[in-house]
């Protein structure tokens, strides 16, 4: 996270989410389908333990493998949840990551699944969104920014633009999302608190500490937890 305490950022993970969901290597009906498959994946509970958008940007990478699980299971986890959030949500989802600890960690995993699949929703247009089976109730909430803008809501395929957001002081409980279609792009945005300080060692903390990970050399042996010399 070197751009952060910034109040406005873009991280590695940003600027792959943004690639993924544009036309900048598929056309539009490829779009629609990541779209489609996106969508499918945001019902499941673990929907934060994967991501077609980082596995397409380094796909060909040989430290591939070590990016997606520092990304995902050392970054998101830990830093944005609780890092025991995914092993027993209902006993950790009150309780926040070391970013926020004051956010809750079931409500930043709700709320960025409702962001995700508002933008996605609005790239999409409304005409997929009849074809989705979506209720006029629901796609009237969710155009009424777009419409009293003056924006068409069904003029074809949009890109995605993700932007991180600073807004409010370190230790305010503040997280929301927002997703607006313009002319050219959905622009949809997170914002949170600014970060506390954290080391780059700490989830590696916490893993020992809860058990996750050990010191203990691979194939037994002794320990270098105990503090001894093999």
């Amino acid at each position: 996270m070197g751009s952060m305490p910034n109040w406005f950022a873009k991280t590695k993970e940003m600027a792959a989410f943004d690639r993924y969901f544009s036309t900048r290597d598929v056309d539009e009906k490829e779009l629609l389908d990541r779209y489609q498959r996106a969508l499918a994946r945001m019902q499941g509970d673990d929907f934060y333990s994967s991501a077609d958008a980082l596995q397409t940007e380094w796909r060909g990478l040989a430290d591939r493998s070590l990016r997606m699980r520092m990304s995902l299971d050392e970054h998101f986890r830990g830093d944005w949840i609780h890092h025991q959030y995914p092993d027993d949500p209902a006993k950790y989802g009150s309780q926040g990551g070391r970013f926020w600890p004051q956010v809750p960690s079931q409500d930043v995993i709700d709320r960025l699944r409702a962001g995700v699949v508002f933008a996605i929703h609005k790239a999409m247009g409304d005409t997929e969104l009849v074809n989705l089976g979506l209720a006029q109730e629901y796609r009237d909430r969710l155009w009424k920014a777009e419409r009293e803008n003056g924006i068409d809501v069904d003029d074809g395929i949009r890109g995605i633009a993700l932007s991180w957001n600073c807004v409010a002081p370190a230790g305010d409980d503040y997280f929301e999302v927002d997703a607006l279609r313009g002319p050219t792009v959905v622009e949809f945005a997170i914002a949170t608190p600014r970060p506390y300080g954290h080391s780059s060692v700490m989830g590696i903390a916490d893993d020992l500490r809860t058990g996750r990970i050990s010191f203990a050399p691979p194939g037994g042996g002794q320990s270098l937890e105990d503090g001894q010399s093999r």
